[in-house]
């Protein structure tokens, strides 16, 4: 299967990166190799192109942790005479990999009735619906049924997943704290997937979306999340996440947040004063992993179980025959 896969021309603001788009990208190419021809090329994500290039770092958002510098062969995909592939129907699909940030190609695409699919990684509910009657069109943050469109979620690369978790974690609850950019101390990604795999629980929620790739990057190492509010999760997002698992967890273990100065793990959206007061009387009590685990010997078969989940359903590989196989 030939497929031509439209990247992003741009990204949001001043970032070049799309984690929808890029993640996507990253699967087709891991299932269908050399067949998926991405254009313009997303040089950041090559090994053997990115050192090639001289950029400001800053470009990419989220330091280009996890998803960046995961694929290989940048030169040997030909990418010439696009347009011409597209008029003569080379293509046996082609996938827009962020149509609401390009749509390059997409008067030729239409006219010569290539088949087409959609992809809308945008954090927004918005769904451009010129597209519905020309192909499937896949929304991130989906919030109502609507014809010829399906949700579509963030994944991991499977080589990042790790093998095994970490049976003996030193953290209760993992340093870094969505929110408190004074926790952000993490430059390279070795360091940052070691703070999740040493520590048993991991604090995430919704940001200008429900979908996060951080809620994918605790799983892939080993850590169990918990997830504010994630009760009012819509239906249609987040659908590839174990959300009553997640419930679950939050429900029975979320008490360990009150061990903890409630100004340091909480945005003032999530703060009240009850729950600070609720704080007060257990924040001198020992915080330690190991007693933990101790006294709650089941944790670390749920380590084992989310872990295993993410290996089974959480991979670009998954998504991308997901997107294909609709």
């Amino acid at each position: 299967m030939k497929i031509l896969y439209i990247h992003s021309t741009k990204g949001g603001d001043k970032y070049i990166n799309d984690f929808m788009s890029d993640l996507l990208l990253h699967g087709l190419r891991e299932v269908f190799g050399n067949d998926v021809i991405d254009y313009p090329g997303c040089w950041y994500m090559y090994s053997d192109e990115i050192l090639n290039r001289d950029y400001d770092k800053n470009i990419i958002w989220g330091k280009g942790f996890t998803i960046n510098n995961t694929l290989n062969h940048y030169n040997s995909i030909d990418r010439y005479d696009i347009k011409k592939k597209i008029q003569k129907k080379y293509f046996d699909l082609v996938i827009y990999g962020s149509i609401r940030r390009s749509d390059i190609y997409i008067d030729q695409v239409l006219k010569h009735n290539n088949k087409v699919l959609f992809i809308d990684g945008e954090d927004d509910n918005i769904i451009d619906e010129r597209y519905l009657k020309h192909g499937q069109y896949f929304k991130r943050e989906l919030l109502v049924n609507k014809h010829n469109v399906k949700p579509i979620s963030f994944a991991i690369p499977k080589k990042k997943i790790i093998k095994k978790i970490n049976e003996n974690p030193i953290n209760l609850l993992a340093p870094l704290i969505p929110g408190r950019y004074s926790t952000y101390i993490y430059d390279d990604e070795e360091s940052y997937y070691e703070m999740y795999s040493k520590s048993i629980f991991a604090l995430t929620y919704k940001k200008l979306g429900w979908d996060c790739l951080r809620h994918y990057e605790i799983l892939m190492n080993g850590c169990i999340p918990i997830f504010f509010n994630l009760e009012d999760c819509p239906n249609l997002v987040l659908t590839t996440l174990p959300k009553d698992k997640l419930l679950n967890i939050s429900l029975n273990y979320s008490d360990i947040l009150k061990l903890y100065f409630p100004f340091k793990i909480y945005k003032k959206k999530f703060l009240s004063i009850k729950k600070i007061l609720s704080h007060l009387p257990n924040m001198l009590k020992n915080k330690s992993a190991t007693e933990f685990l101790q006294k709650n010997s089941e944790i670390l078969e749920i380590k084992k179980e989310f872990l295993n989940y993410t290996h089974q359903n959480l991979t670009t590989e998954k998504l991308a025959k997901y997107v294909i196989g609709n």
